[in-house]
């Protein structure tokens, strides 16, 4: 029962990524997320990691998130967004990257799994180079492993998801290095509570404005589910630490349905 939860639990959302956990879903199984993510940045991080003042900048996204299990070992999805940008100076509403992926399960345990995942990021709107946050105009493709254990704390079924990987950028910006960390737990029947880690580092620096930045982004969420496949989220993000990134503060809210 641990594992039929977790294969349903995390579709990762935050700051516009969507990724997923290692645990694949079943033959035949489909599940959709709709989330809206508002973020905001007063502050930045200089190339010291010190907090500083910038242009307001505030981005509204909706995001929509779609898996199928093909089999029990391979799951894709898909996930497409709009956002809207807003500074002192200027605002624009644009479509984000659209996003397809093949999840692989390498090899399982009872209460362990280990994935490959490969992913085309394809370019929305021109984006904003001078932010690390807001991506690029370009294609990206993104590969990693996942691996996830399950098990109890104290009665409680918890689990935990590692993720490590490329991004690989075209254009002018670096490519990325990425880890993610997911904690949960279902204190009850139809509560989930998530803790989220996501670090970014830049290879480097790229070409014209891009400089080497990183930046890490902490969420935490409740997912509470409701009859008949549904399930709504909420919680807050922010940027715990950074250098040449955007401080970030923020919600989202979720909406999920599964068959």
């Amino acid at each position: 029962m641990a594992l039929a939860w977790m294969a349903l639990a995390i579709p990762l959302g935050v700051a516009g990524r969507g990724e997923a956990a290692a645990w694949t879903q079943g033959k035949g199984d489909k599940e959709i997320i709709v989330s809206l993510h508002r973020q905001d940045s007063t502050h930045g991080f200089d190339l010291d990691g010190e907090a500083v003042d910038i242009v307001d900048y505030r981005k509204i996204e909706l995001q929509a998130f779609a898996e199928y299990g093909l089999s029990d070992r391979l799951t894709v999805r898909a996930q497409g967004s709009v956002r809207r940008l807003r500074t002192r100076n200027a605002r624009d509403t644009e479509p984000g990257h659209v996003e397809l992926a093949a999840r692989y399960q390498i090899l399982s345990g009872k209460t362990w799994v280990l994935s490959s995942e490969s992913a085309v990021r394809l370019p929305g709107g021109d984006g904003d180079p001078g932010a690390a946050q807001r991506g690029s105009p370009d294609a990206e493709y993104d590969a990693r492993f996942l691996l996830g254990k399950s098990g109890k704390l104290a009665g409680t079924p918890v689990f935990l998801d590692l993720q490590a990987g490329i991004r690989r950028r075209e254009g002018d910006a670096p490519d990325e290095r990425r880890l993610d960390v997911t904690l949960g737990g279902r204190p009850s029947k139809r509560l989930m509570l998530l803790a989220q880690v996501f670090d970014v580092t830049s290879a480097g620096a790229g070409q014209g404005v891009f400089e080497a930045y990183r930046y890490r982004n902490l969420q935490f969420t409740a997912v509470y589910d409701l009859p008949a496949g549904w399930s709504v989220q909420a919680g807050a993000i922010g940027t715990a630490s950074g250098r040449n990134a955007l401080r970030e503060r923020g919600a989202v809210l979720a909406v999920w349905r599964r068959f």
